[in-house]
């Protein structure tokens, strides 16, 4: 049996999809707080911000289902018994 000489497909897979989904995560936090402070800042009188959050959250959460699901979708079995 060959040896590898660097980290499998599936291990380069699941640290590509990680390293997406925490940047997905930093620009998520700082879009919010772009929007809270324009929200404080130009419409004070009326609360839009949350809707921001609501919505970017939910496509937050679907990325964090879809990276799950590639995460364990790389993680069968080696055909080891």
């Amino acid at each position: 049996m060959a040896r590898r000489s660097g980290p499998s497909r599936a291990f380069l897979t699941r640290d590509s999809q990680r390293r997406l989904l925490t940047a997905h995560f930093v620009a998520f936090l700082g879009g919010l707080v772009a929007a809270f402070l324009a929200n404080r800042a130009y419409t004070p009188e009326r609360f839009w911000a949350q809707w921001v959050a609501l919505g970017w959250g939910a496509l937050l959460a679907a990325h964090g289902v879809h990276f799950a699901r590639i995460t364990l979708a790389t993680m069968g079995s080696r055909g080891e018994k």
